[in-house]
């Protein structure tokens, strides 16, 4: 359905929506009513917040309490040590592939970015965001994109649909392991209230991804609010008009992105929870957890139910060790302790490898990036 909020409409828009001046800019949009702007200043209230806080708190201590209880370390160390040389290198082979499909969806929204330089640019972020706060990573990636001479507006746009896409991908896992389950074994309540859940959160990301793709006006609206905001701290800084240009040329190129490499990126991500999966399904296995039909059943839809844990600091750590241990020693008769001993193998494998490979790609990349830049000068 056409409408003023959808790319290819007219240029001219319907009464009420910005509309294109004949020198660039845009105009005022039309005023919204008051009770728009109240309704967008209410928030959580923060009583209610805090409960949520001591009820996370709270579960993961006694999820925490339960799992220490049960575990013999000693073995824990035994298994993880004991790792044969032919194992590690198994694991250390399969890496490049779990980094090849996360760095997949970057590729195809970047344009001009190869598959093995998203992969160098994945894995160095993700050491800085292990590392460093929150956006230390994009600084990064985006430095590393213009280093490149990947154009800036092309850089911001696949980087911003990439990770929506990975966010939505993530609240999706728990729908896919509570349907696995119910096809494979049988139906389990608690894995169907998560999938309704989380798959919930997924919708609305979706929903809301769709609708700022085709939202010119909103865009346009977006705009004129921050150069005005921008104006009051820097008078010299472009105005309302220029950054709704900006804004509305910033959506049209996602949309275009999006309807050219949306479905090829979702297969990537499916692909990407799979072999998350799998690797931990691994890991498990070569700690002496024995590997049947049935365990493998429970072990990678249990871990597709809680993936959206992995959005935590650390991937979860703790949380997700403690949730996934429980849960899988409760309904079977894995002992805990050699689940956990599989859950760190699996994180180092996932987490402490990617941070060093990444820092040494990060450093190597500076390296070369000065040098390209002392040529420039000369």
């Amino acid at each position: 359905m056409g409408g003023p909020d959808h790319i290819g409409s007219p240029g001219s828009w319907e009464a009420g929506a910005p509309i294109r001046r004949q020198g660039g800019g845009v105009a005022d949009p039309a005023p919204e009513p008051e009770s728009t702007h109240k309704a967008a200043r209410r928030r959580v209230p923060k009583a209610l917040v805090r409960v949520g806080r001591l009820l996370l708190v709270a579960v993961v201590a006694w999820l925490l309490l339960r799992l220490l209880r049960a575990i013999d370390w000693s073995q824990v160390g035994y298994a993880v040590t004991h790792l044969s040389p032919w194992q590690v290198v198994v694991v250390l082979l399969v890496l490049p592939i779990r980094r090849f499909v996360l760095a997949v969806p970057l590729a195809l929204f970047v344009t001009g970015l190869s598959v093995p330089r998203a992969m160098v640019n994945d894995v160095a972020a993700t050491s800085v965001a292990t590392i460093a706060p929150s956006p230390g990573d994009v600084v990064v990636r985006l430095a590393m994109l213009r280093s490149w001479g990947i154009d800036a507006k092309a850089a911001a746009s696949g980087l911003t649909l990439s990770t929506l896409l990975f966010y939505i991908a993530r609240l999706a896992a728990p729908v896919l392991g509570f349907v696995i389950f119910w096809v494979g074994s049988t139906f389990y309540a608690p894995f169907g209230w998560a999938a309704l859940v989380f798959g919930a959160g997924a919708v609305a990301l979706l929903a809301g991804l769709i609708y700022a793709v085709r939202a010119e006006r909103t865009a346009a609206a977006l705009g004129r609010m921050l150069g005005s905001l921008l104006r009051k701290v820097r008078p010299a800084a472009n105005g309302p008009d220029e950054w709704a240009e900006r804004l509305v040329d910033f959506q049209a190129h996602s949309a275009g992105l999006l309807k050219a490499h949306g479905r090829l990126a979702v297969v990537s991500l499916c692909g990407l929870v799979v072999v998350e999966a799998g690797v931990l399904v691994l890991c498990l296995g070569f700690v002496g957890i024995p590997l049947s039909g049935a365990t493998i059943l429970l072990l990678v839809c249990t871990f597709l139910v809680i993936y959206p844990f992995t959005g935590l600091p650390l991937m979860g750590a703790g949380v997700l060790d403690a949730t996934y241990a429980a849960f899988v020693s409760t309904h079977s008769e894995l002992e805990a302790t050699a689940l956990v001993a599989g859950l760190l193998v699996w994180r180092v494998a996932v987490q402490v490898v990617p941070v060093v490979v990444g820092l040494l790609t990060l450093v190597r990349w500076r390296h070369l990036d000065r040098r390209a830049a002392s040529h420039r000068a000369t």
